[in-house]
């Protein structure tokens, strides 16, 4: 091994002047014996460097002056290795308590703030939006009802598009409407969707990156609870309300996942009896543009099974997690092809409350409440499936109370996982950068309710909550950003 130059190495770049390489990235270049090519691992920024790996040439006057290919691993800008969460700013100074808001954001980073306040007589519906790094502009009201007597909206949800189309879905009483927004930023009055039994509930809406959609609910008809769904076009165009799944005994609380290209998933429990606790998790799946399959099972029938949730990547391979008993089971399907074995992902002392992400690649992420009876502490757990792989071990997030609901999201580009919860007054939030650890850390106090989490490509996560302001029955609406 030749010794290094006393003086230090000088890299002369084609970006920039000739840098002084400092001491402790001296002692690490390391000279391969047959190739002659140093490796590098620089822990500082040149010239604006942003690409991980760099090739540059470079002189070493130690070496009689033999130009060399140079590897860097450039760091990080200032702002990424800055990374971190924001302090809670107001986006809302007072909204009625029951007031429903939600989030959204698309692959550029631009985001859309749709919320529905109660007013005398009805509701209104107004949007806010924000470019990547900006302030949200002001809220727009773009539907109001003033002559009902609906005055509470439930199960709203909003998609924006890659080109800045979107949907909105809410449920007014037990009619679902939705309302659709060009790419230029005009909202379409709603559209009421025709249900066939007594009113819809647990109702769930997404879009794809192009602006189409589906929306799916459980409904009480005259034959029996069960599981409908309708698709829309990016352009507005509804299709015709189908039924998932079948009759005769009770199916409820859907959830449904669609990723970038249209496919959807849905999955939902059904009652094996009228009034029993054994159940099935069943589901039904449609191609971008196609048709639904018939209801297949997830699950064989299985004791309290409950609350199941799915997840898509970007090649329309699926994945399911549910609550049975104590533990939290998962399955998964290849895209074309049938749901494998239920895999237990947490053994014992669910408390409930689980979720669950994919990124486009395949990597899948759950959370999940669990109650420690020996210690009567109650934690947020969280557990990892990479791609090709089976699920890791659970690792424990932090502690949550009693009542604990974590919120998960996931970036689609595999950047960044963010699961967030109350303890207490406290809104704790743990990020996990690509596949690496989670780290957890308290964002805010005084907490009124957890409201969205968000998760966007580049490392980007988000999180809002509502406080009391000291007014009866109205809040103040705050949001944390991590970049």
């Amino acid at each position: 091994m030749h010794p290094m130059p006393a003086q230090g190495l000088r890299i002369n770049a084609a970006t920039g002047p000739l840098i002084p390489m400092p001491e402790d990235i001296r002692r690490r270049i390391l000279i391969h014996p047959l190739i002659w090519r140093p490796s590098v691992v620089m822990s500082w920024p040149i010239r604006g460097i942003r690409t991980m790996f760099t090739h540059l040439p470079f002189r070493i006057s130690a070496f009689g002056g033999i130009t060399l290919s140079l590897v860097i691993l450039a760091s990080p800008s200032a702002a990424a290795a800055a990374a971190g969460w924001s302090p809670a700013v107001v986006i809302s100074a007072s909204q009625p308590s029951p007031t429903p808001n939600a989030f959204a954001v698309n692959s550029a980073g631009n985001e859309l703030w749709v919320a529905a306040p109660p007013v005398v007589g009805g509701y209104l519906v107004q949007a806010a939006q924000r470019s990547v790094g900006g302030a949200w502009s002001s809220q727009t009201t773009f539907f109001s009802v003033t002559n009902s007597f609906i005055t509470t909206v439930h199960n709203l949800s909003v998609s924006i598009g890659a080109n800045g189309s979107a949907t909105a879905a809410w449920l007014a009483g037990s009619s679902i409407l939705i309302a659709f927004r060009s790419s230029s930023g005009t909202w379409q009055a709603p559209v009421t969707i025709a249900t066939s039994g007594s009113g819809a509930a647990a109702l769930v809406a997404k879009s794809d990156a192009q602006g189409n959609g589906v929306a799916a609910w459980s409904e009480m008809t005259a034959a029996g609870s069960v599981v409908q769904a309708v698709t829309w076009t990016a352009s507005g165009t509804l299709g015709s309300v189908s039924q998932l799944s079948g009759l005769g005994q009770p199916q409820f609380q859907p959830d449904l996942a669609v990723n970038e290209t249209g496919t959807a998933v849905v999955v939902w429990p059904q009652a094996t009896t009228f009034g029993g606790s054994s159940y099935q998790v069943e589901s039904a799946t449609r191609p971008a543009g196609g048709n639904w399959s018939a209801a297949t099972a997830v699950s064989p029938v299985l004791p309290q099974a409950s609350s199941p949730r799915v997840a898509l990547d970007g090649s329309g391979n699926a994945t399911a997690l549910w609550e049975q008993g104590t533990t939290v089971d998962s399955a998964t399907r290849p895209a074309g092809g049938v749901w494998g074995s239920p895999t237990v992902v947490e053994t014992s002392n669910l408390a409930g409350s689980d979720a669950i992400a994919s990124d486009a690649s395949g990597n899948v992420t759950a959370v999940w409440a669990m109650h420690d009876s020996t210690t009567g502490v109650s934690s947020v757990n969280a557990a990892t499936r990479p791609i090709g792989s089976p699920w890791g071990a659970p690792a424990s997030l932090g502690p949550c109370g009693s009542t604990c609901v974590p919120y998960l999201a996931a970036a689609r580009d595999g950047s960044i996982a963010t699961a967030v919860w109350s303890n207490g007054p406290t809104v704790n939030a743990s990020v996990r950068p690509g596949l690496g650890t989670w780290v957890s850390t308290a964002i805010a106090t005084g907490i009124s309710q957890l409201t969205n989490v968000l998760a966007g490509n580049n490392a980007f996560a988000s999180a809002a909550w509502t406080v009391g302001i000291g007014v009866k029955y109205h809040v103040a609406l705050k949001q944390s950003d991590y970049r």
